[in-house]
């Protein structure tokens, strides 16, 4: 994604769920991922610990800034 953090939100498409944009580090948070993706798949609304990675963030300015990412936008 453009700020290097994981888009795990429902899509306006109905059905369509992302869990995408990892960039680097993704691999390492497979666990944690597939706990709030299964939650927003049965629940249908984000899990508390996920709710940072909505996909609306970017439209908000609401961009994670994690140290070390090393994220910057069009760099990826």
């Amino acid at each position: 994604s453009m700020d290097g953090s994981p888009i795990i939100d429902k899509t306006p498409v109905g059905g369509l769920y992302l869990n995408a944009g990892w960039c680097y580090g993704g691999f390492k948070a497979t666990p944690g991922s597939g706990l709030v993706f299964a939650h927003l798949l049965a629940r249908d609304e984000p899990h508390k610990e996920a709710t940072r990675f909505r996909l609306d963030r970017f439209r908000r300015g609401a961009m994670i800034d994690e140290k070390g990412q090393g994220a910057q936008p069009n760099l990826h």
